[in-house]
């Protein structure tokens, strides 16, 4: 067992001997189903009325304009007849799509500060609601459980929790088959969001939709956080508007800051920053709201209120279609192979290209061996056609300065992965808190001295935005904290980044 397991050692003289028993006994293979604890208390129990109302809530969601299949939805957990027309909101936005896997981001009202890292069910091989079972993924719960330093479970986690189980009737009404994979977020520092998210990335593909569970702020002394008595449902708004700024952006740090800066009792802060981690490992997001209200607006009573939001996520459209990247990538290749060989680099019918291509660009090309870096060079301003850029930059790459002792091999080709960054124009930074990790990359000019990292280096790494500053920093040979100056020179880029499939083999070509 962990020995990140139960921090409060009054919880851990109880549940750790429990612990100890659970893990000798074997589950009893695809025969478990979690019961529905919350039927007939929390949303009807009957089939019949179940289904009546989350159609009808469904159909009666106020449409929410969004270009793109979403990624992942934020969505609130509260009793039906609270929260549901604000979850139906946002569900309503899936409709049309079709995914194979969900993964619930979730959390426990009873244990969650008591253990740190991500709970997963390991009791259990489906979920069952008033209108069916939601089969678990147990291959990727049993691939997260290998890293049993962060990915943990006891049956009691998840016992009469609601808040992944009223998200499932509104998935089984609009998706009807899919796979759940529920994982219930406890303590984490903003190191173990990161490796959790690089845990879970791998397993989120077009097919996979991403559904975190929270309500937002809990307002009055029933709650014990009650930072203002005077216009409580505008400033209640306020306050929802500040934490939605950040999710709008996918800005984690954003959205640490604002709970740092507030207090916010949003209850599934935990779900949420992980959810955030995710999304910037996987190249610029954008999110929208679909809906907000309150419990006070609902009852009118103000003295205890409970914010509902929810939101929905979707990829930023890419400016180069695939012919377009698809093309890049084999002049890359082309152009790879001819340099390695030795080779006449190979002829391009310019006026044959795509207008995208011919107009000026400026773009990095990577190269990598089964992700190990083998070179990386670029142009952070367009001097020419776009296509030419990359032409001249595979060239760069293959004699990078930092391989000059160990440089990449013909017989490297089948192995390389060939990844271009293409860049949008540079803006100065005036403030470092509009810099969202995930989206941009840096320059850090101070002293003679400048350093470069593109946004995917920081994803890769889950770092924090301070972290981020630090690095580039050091990349430039400055101090860490050489960002803080008030005569260094920030500057912000965005990339969009595609690359080849990962070659088939599964270890690196060997080199001399």
């Amino acid at each position: 067992m962990s020995a990140r397991w139960y921090k409060r050692a009054a919880v851990a003289a109880v549940v750790i001997t429990a612990v100890g028993i659970g893990y000798v006994v074997a589950v009893e293979e695809d025969t478990k189903v979690r019961p529905a604890y919350c039927a007939g208390r929390w949303y009807p129990g009957s089939r019949e009325l179940l289904t009546r109302q989350v159609d009808d809530l469904l159909k009666r969601a106020s449409p929410v304009r969004i270009s793109g299949k979403p990624v992942a939805v934020i969505s609130p957990h509260a009793g039906y007849q609270f929260s549901a027309a604000v979850a139906a909101a946002g569900y309503r936005c899936l409709q049309g799509h079709t995914y194979k896997r969900v993964i619930g981001l979730a959390f426990s009202h009873q244990h969650a500060k008591a253990y740190q890292g991500v709970a997963v069910q390991r009791e259990f091989a489906a979920y069952r609601t008033p209108l069916g079972e939601v089969p678990i993924d147990r291959e990727i719960v049993a691939r997260l459980w290998q890293n049993k330093d962060l990915f943990v479970w006891h049956p009691e986690i998840d016992r009469g929790e609601h808040s992944l189980e009223l998200q499932l009737p509104f998935l089984q009404r609009v998706l009807e088959d899919f796979r759940l994979v529920p994982l219930l977020v406890g303590c984490m520092s903003a190191s173990d969001y990161a490796e959790a998210a690089r845990a879970i990335v791998p397993w989120v593909d077009e097919d996979t939709l991403l559904v975190a569970s929270s309500d937002f702020t809990h307002f009055g002394p029933n709650y014990g956080y009650q930072p203002f008595n005077q216009d409580v449902p505008t400033r209640l708004r306020e306050l929802g508007d500040n934490a939605a700024a950040p999710l709008l952006k996918c800005d984690f740090d954003g959205f640490v800051d604002h709970l740092a800066r507030t207090g916010d009792s949003i209850c599934g802060q935990g779900p949420i920053q992980l959810l955030l981690r995710i999304l910037s490992m996987q190249g610029p997001a954008k999110g929208v709201r679909a809906a907000y209200d309150t419990s006070g607006n609902m009852i009118g009573d103000w003295n205890n209120s409970v914010t509902y939001q929810s939101f929905v996520f979707i990829r930023q459209p890419p400016a180069l279609d695939e012919r377009c990247r698809a093309e890049l990538l084999r002049m890359a290749r082309q152009t790879v192979a001819a340099r390695l060989k030795g080779e006449k680099l190979p002829e391009v019918d310019a006026g044959s290209l795509p207008a995208a291509l011919r107009a000026d660009g400026a773009c990095f090309v990577t190269l990598k061996n089964h992700g190990q870096l083998r070179g990386c060079i670029g142009n952070l301003e367009a001097r020419g056609p776009l296509y030419r850029a990359v032409i001249d930059n595979a060239v760069l790459a293959c004699q990078d300065s930092r391989f000059v002792y160990d440089p990449v091999t013909p017989k490297e080709l089948d192995e390389l992965n060939i990844e271009i960054s293409h860049l949008t124009p540079m803006k100065r930074v005036r403030n470092t808190g509009e810099i969202i990790v995930g989206r941009h990359g840096l320059v850090i000019a101070w002293g003679g001295r400048s350093g470069v990292l593109l946004p995917q280096v920081a994803s890769e790494y889950g770092w924090t935005r301070e972290q981020f500053l630090a690095r580039t920093c050091h990349k430039a040979g400055l101090p860490l904290d050489a960002w803080k100056r008030s005569d260094a020179q920030i500057y912000s880029f965005e990339a969009e980044v595609f690359r080849e499939p990962e070659p088939a083999a599964t270890q690196p070509a060997a080199r001399r």
